[in-house]
């Protein structure tokens, strides 16, 4: 990660571009002037139209650090459809030698179903600092993850489409690598070091009152999941995960946007360590590194000021706490991390896509991020 310098060229020179893209290679540098050139379309001048973008982006995050490759996206509406739909594609590599690709997607019917689906596949040279809140940076070690993976899911409307609820469905395949000897990860007593395939069954529900999806500037989301991965479905031992989060923006006048977001998620069975709920990311407790604390159960807390500064360009404020623990009961005070910061937000899409850079602090140290869509 950039500890001295943030990478606004990069800001800069995609700033001659226009309209959106999923959250790069981490699941998800410097360059110069000139040296990217992107096709796009230039966004509507009103949100429902469609729009459209396409060009090679630049990306750093602390998992990765130096990243380029492509994205592309579509921001369509139905006929009748106030909702826009989208699809993203990014296409992603870093100089840790992390490679992806990433198609994401949601389609929002006249009827205000909402069909979703994610397909990834990801090669990544990743590290892991053991399990519990108190898990030391020294403990380090290296390993490589590759996955495939799918995700689908379908939303019917309850009470006049506010409230969604459907069936869920994932599907795994992972394989683990280039363990360090003699380290934690290949002693065998961490499951999932083997890999696994896993077949997850479950079901969502959704509270949404947002004004739209993206960058939102008034309203509320409030979403419920959970998975079970029958050991008969797959190669694993038998396993759940379930979650819930919500979200909040209260504006402020003159576009000022004060947004909130908490989640909490709890694993049951023999959980993949890879699979364990953990803290750290582009999206909760930006600031430390994703991953950096896992274990049966964890849960964060955030808030970010959103204001206007000129055009297209918007300075943010953020703040975040979380914790892990082998249980929800067990979640304590004096293990809760801290990381907040500031940031920029340059607006691609009418409908609310944005590239960002964040300058994130916590006792870990500063950490910066550069890349396409929002934490919350």
């Amino acid at each position: 990660m950039l500890r001295r310098t943030v990478p606004l060229l990069v800001m800069l020179v995609l700033a001659g571009a226009a309209p959106e893209a999923p959250a790069l290679a981490a699941r998800d540098g410097t360059v110069e002037p000139g040296s990217v050139a992107a096709a796009v379309a230039r966004p509507p001048e009103h949100p429902g139209a469609t729009s459209w973008f396409a060009l090679p982006v630049l990306f750093w995050l602390p998992e990765t650090r130096l990243g380029y490759g492509a994205t592309g996206g579509l921001h369509f509406h139905l006929d009748g459809v106030q909702r826009a739909s989208n699809v993203f594609l990014v296409g992603a590599y870093t100089l840790n030698h992390q490679g992806s690709i990433d198609v994401a997607g949601d389609l929002y019917l006249r009827s205000g179903a909402l069909l979703n689906a994610r397909f990834r596949l990801v090669h990544f040279p990743d590290a892991f600092y053991g399990l519990g809140p108190r898990s030391s940076a020294d403990a380090r070690e290296s390993y490589t993850r590759r996955w495939g993976q799918g995700i689908m899911g379908a939303e019917l409307p309850i009470a006049g489409g506010t409230l969604r609820a459907g069936p869920r469905l994932d599907l795994r395949a992972e394989e683990i690598t280039d363990l360090v000897p003699g380290g934690l990860l290949s002693s065998g007593t961490i499951e999932g070091t083997d890999g696994f395939t896993a077949v997850g069954l479950g079901g969502t529900v959704t509270w949404d009152t947002r004004d739209r999806p993206l960058f939102p500037r008034r309203g509320s989301f409030v979403q419920a999941w959970a998975l079970h991965y029958p050991e008969a479905l797959g190669r694993h031992r038998e396993f759940s995960v379930a979650n819930l989060e919500g979200r909040i923006f209260l504006p402020l006048g003159a576009d000022r946007v004060l947004g909130g977001a908490a989640y909490v998620e709890q694993s049951f069975g023999e959980v993949p360590f890879t699979v364990l709920p953990k803290l750290g990311s582009t999206r909760f407790l930006r600031g430390w590194r994703e991953g950096r604390f896992r274990d049966r159960a964890a849960c964060a807390a955030q808030t970010e000021l959103r204001v206007p500064l000129v055009s297209r360009i918007v300075g943010t404020a953020f703040a975040a706490a979380g914790e892990v623990a082998p249980e929800v009961a067990a979640f304590r005070p004096d293990t809760l991390r801290f990381a907040g910061g500031v940031g920029l937000r340059y607006r691609l899409t009418p409908e609310g896509a944005n590239i960002r850079v964040d300058v994130a602090q916590s006792t870990a140290g500063t950490e910066v991020y550069v890349l396409v869509l929002d934490a919350f």
